[in-house]
């Protein structure tokens, strides 16, 4: 099994399973899942929404967390899952319960103690930017 395949399976488990704040990811499905790069996808339940009936920022801001630190350790040779450093997301768009988004990670630069990544989070089917995040972390463990 590729390292891909393992981190992809590893996320699914993970969520399953976990009793932590990460349980809010439940319903975020892996897509594909390859050399640095992760694509998820889940529908917007009511879990997900804040006060005004539209996607979370704060939930936004977990799942570039989340799905970014998945795709850091789908990169080959990387292993560990780091620390975070600095998060940063641009809210472009919103989404509404029932919407289907996708959120795709990808690792831009791993260095010797510095890893760069980027987030895009989609709705699928307006081909619409809701957010751009970045992420960076450090791997120098």
């Amino acid at each position: 099994m590729s390292k891909a395949a393992t981190i992809a399976e590893l996320f699914t488990k993970t969520i399953a399973t976990t009793k932590c704040f990460d349980q809010n990811l439940r319903k975020v499905k892996v897509v594909c899942c390859s050399n640095g790069k992760l694509l998820t996808e889940f529908k917007v339940g009511p879990e997900h929404l804040n006060q005004r009936g539209t996607l979370h920022g704060g939930f936004i801001a977990h799942l570039v967390d989340a799905v970014s630190t998945y795709a850091l350790t789908a990169n080959e040779g990387v292993e560990t899952r780091g620390v975070s450093i600095d998060l940063s997301v641009s809210y472009m768009n919103a989404a509404r319960e029932g919407e289907d988004v996708e959120v795709e990670a990808v690792t831009k630069k791993i260095g010797k103690k510095i890893a760069f990544l980027e987030v895009e989070v989609r709705n699928k089917t307006k081909n619409q930017l809701l957010a751009i995040g970045r992420h960076t972390k450090y791997v120098g463990i």
